[in-house]
């Protein structure tokens, strides 16, 4: 075998040599993990998931609070819109109203003060009275009375004195009925008859009952108690004669 032959010969033996040796030879087997680098691991991988939880967590919560934050803000702007529809119209002030006058309330009722002057039809005439809101009902000065029967009814008459005259004012009218009044300085108890006059103060025109005594000693001889005054009237003690002297009713003739 000449130098020409060996020479290519042997590079084709070493590719043989080479050829036949076995991969899994030439690649090096993995070391078998430690217990301390799979702790290592599994903290690894849990911190990178507690991160990623957290992260969406936080994007949620934020979305969620956007939509909320623009859900009540529609809210109120739609609540803003409703009062403004169901507002109430502003009251409109009538300059041209009547005012109430100086002796009536505004719900119409009469101011009285702690006397004034009333005008009883059965005389003809005007008389002072005092307003006592202590009295339950009212009462009249009356002299000489005497309970009579007329047409089957029982009637009564009396004298009335008037203040600034001498003579007497005789009235006949029937009788409504007796009251019994116990006097604070005596223990007996006083039956007076009880009668109904037709009277004006102010612009008021009413019927009103009177228990018939004998006021003579009295400054007043007309007593205005709470029967009478109750829903027509509020006292002012304060002031007198609010509603002025009743002007003298125009006769049938005039």
């Amino acid at each position: 075998m000449n130098n020409a032959v060996i020479s290519l010969f042997v590079p084709l033996l070493l590719t043989a040599c080479v050829s036949q040796t076995s991969p899994t030879d030439a690649t090096p087997k993995p070391q078998p993990i430690t217990e301390p680098e799979l702790s290592a691991n599994l903290i690894s991988l849990e911190a990178r998931l507690n991160d990623s939880i957290l992260k969406q967590t936080t994007q949620l919560s934020h979305r969620h609070h956007l939509k909320m934050t623009a859900l009540q803000q529609d809210i109120r702007n739609l609540k803003s819109k409703l009062d403004r529809s169901v507002a109430a119209p502003s009251p409109v002030v009538n300059n041209n109203a009547p005012l109430s006058p100086e002796n009536e309330t505004q719900d119409g009722k009469l101011i009285v003060g702690e006397t004034e002057t009333i005008w009883l039809d059965s005389i003809n005439d005007s008389f002072a009275a005092r307003i006592d809101t202590g009295a339950t009902t009212s009462s009249l000065s009356a002299q000489d009375i005497t309970v009579f029967e007329r047409d089957g009814n029982p009637w009564v008459s009396f004298n009335m004195a008037h203040e600034g005259v001498d003579e007497k004012l005789q009235i006949e009218t029937p009788l409504v009925r007796y009251v019994r009044i116990r006097q604070a300085s005596a223990d007996d108890i006083e039956r007076r008859p009880v009668v109904e006059l037709n009277i004006r103060l102010g612009r008021l025109s009413e019927k009103t009952e009177f228990t018939l005594t004998d006021r003579s000693q009295m400054t007043y001889s007309v007593l205005l108690g709470r029967e009478f005054l109750k829903d027509i009237a509020v006292v002012d003690i304060a002031r007198k004669n609010v509603q002025g002297k009743p002007k003298r009713p125009l006769s049938a003739n005039e």
